[in-house]
């Protein structure tokens, strides 16, 4: 033990180790109170980095998986107003098939092209009000050009992070309809030839819808395990171990309660052996 009393290297010793494990418990308790093992950047400053560019890839990772369900959503409503179209298709080619009949009057076929001719009018009727968030879907404004941007990737790489998709007009005179009646055997018979034309281009419209729509099923898919997987690595790097931060706040509370009391016996050396004087 020291006799000198100028300097006190014991209490300056104790006074060390008390600040090393007040910051211990500091940051114990930091990390404890956030639920984060790096709070700030010299925590753990290579581990902030990688932290922080996993954290912009994960939230580019939720937009990117909302643009996809937006999509499908998009495509939903398409391949609905194709669904009610096909009904309509159906029974304009059983009108068809039924005044083709030479046992009907022309007065008998009127009436039945006055039907045709109200299933024809709706059919462009959705496919000119058919749209999603403002855009008119089937009506013929994706049919050609660059059609809807899909941006369904983190990056910005064609055919990877994005594409485009077209969706062809489902009008009446798209589908070779413009002209179609029953007034005749002649032309219920063209009808026929027409409808089957039409029926055949729209199912491969609903087919390629439903095609578009399964892909961006397995684009969230895709997305949610690397989300899974990137959160993952982000939290083993960011969060804390709290059953480990526990112990560490535990050993720092003792620790700090000994220093305090080895401090406060190192202060009273100096007394001591001023009692060697006199």
């Amino acid at each position: 033990m020291s006799t000198r009393i100028n300097h006190n290297i014991l209490s300056m010793t104790a006074q060390r180790n008390m600040w090393v494990t007040q910051n211990d418990m500091e940051t114990s308790i930091n990390r404890l109170s956030s639920g984060l093992r790096v709070n700030y950047a010299w925590e753990d400053p290579a581990g902030l980095a990688v932290s922080e560019r996993m954290r912009a890839q994960i939230s580019s990772m939720v937009e990117a998986e909302r643009n996809a369900n937006y999509d499908v959503n998009l495509l939903a409503t398409a391949e609905g107003a194709m669904m009610v179209i096909d009904e309509k298709l159906n029974r304009m080619r059983a009108l068809s098939v039924q005044a083709s009949n030479g046992a009907l009057t022309s007065t008998d076929r009127g009436y039945i092209d006055v039907e045709f001719q109200q299933l024809k009018s709706e059919i462009t009727r959705i496919a000119e009000t058919t749209n999603y968030n403002g855009l008119n879907l089937i009506d013929g404004s994706f049919s050609s050009g660059t059609g809807i941007k899909f941006h369904i990737g983190t990056y910005n790489t064609a055919n990877q992070d994005y594409y485009y998709v077209n969706i062809n007009s489902m009008t009446a005179a798209s589908l070779g309809l413009g002209s179609a009646n029953l007034l005749t055997t002649t032309t219920a018979q063209s009808a026929i030839l027409s409808l089957d034309s039409a029926i055949n281009s729209k199912d491969s419209e609903r087919t390629r819808v439903g095609s578009y729509v399964e892909r961006l099923q397995n684009t969230i898919l895709n997305l949610q395990i690397s989300r899974e997987n990137a959160q993952a690595s982000e939290s083993q790097i960011r969060d804390a171990d709290i059953a480990e931060e526990m112990s560490n706040f535990v050993r720092s509370q003792i620790l700090f309660q000994t220093g305090t009391s080895m401090l406060a016996q190192a202060n009273m050396i100096p007394q001591i052996v001023s009692g060697l004087v006199g």
